[in-house]
């Protein structure tokens, strides 16, 4: 009965030691790896945070720089867009300017100062149209990047048709200083201020539409 007893308390710490030497390496493979897995989560979660650092740091360095383009293209707009009203509006001021001169020239009715002959006001306002004319003329090469195709145009046909009105009507002053009558010239004379009102103003309004339409006035 004893030997038996003992004989089990045997058998029995046989299987702890067994159990022992099964479970005890089992436990701490297991500890380490949740150890090695903790540790290389924790490696991984603070490298994830350096790169999303990294990356708000670029993305905000990314955003100031695309910001700072966007501030000095709008600069640069803003700009362009102050020289051109300015153009336009000289040009449209030069443009009037010439219109008037050659309506003043052209007009059949003219007030003569005192101190002037016919001849002489003919001529002084003759001088006054070609200044004018020359004058528009020189602004309107010098800006012309800052004008549309069609404004460019438009402003093209203004120059000649004026031109050609100053030269019908001068004309037939030299053929009278000159003694020389003739008809068809002096048609052309009489109808040179009818012209303006049927050839220039239509084509001034147009112009001015043009350049309201550039700038965005055109309400």
């Amino acid at each position: 009965m004893y030997k038996k007893q003992l004989n089990d308390m045997f058998d029995t710490q046989v299987i702890l030691n067994a159990l022992e030497s099964s479970i005890i390496p089992s436990l701490v493979a297991l500890v380490a790896t949740k150890i090695i897995e903790g540790n290389i989560k924790n490696s991984f979660d603070k490298k994830l945070e350096k790169t999303k650092m990294e990356q708000s740091i670029e993305i905000s360095k990314f955003q100031t720089e695309l910001n700072s383009l966007k501030s000095k293209e709008n600069f640069k707009f803003t700009k362009l867009h102050e020289q051109r009203f300015e153009v336009l509006k000289t040009t449209y001021t030069l443009l009037n300017k010439t219109r008037n001169d050659l309506a003043l020239f052209v007009s059949e009715i003219k007030v003569i100062p005192n101190n002037m002959t016919r001849i002489q006001r003919e001529d002084k306002l003759s001088e006054n149209f070609r200044t004018s004319h020359e004058e528009f003329i020189r602004y309107v090469d010098d800006n012309l990047i800052f004008f549309s195709d069609n404004l460019e145009s438009i402003i093209a046909v203004f120059i000649e048709e004026c031109f050609q009105i100053f030269i019908n009507y001068d004309t037939n002053n030299v053929m009278v200083l000159a003694g020389l009558d003739d008809n068809e010239f002096k048609r052309k004379a009489f109808s040179a201020y009818k012209n303006i009102e049927e050839k220039i103003q239509p084509i001034m309004i147009t112009i001015k539409k043009e350049i309201r339409e550039v700038l965005g006035t055109n309400l």
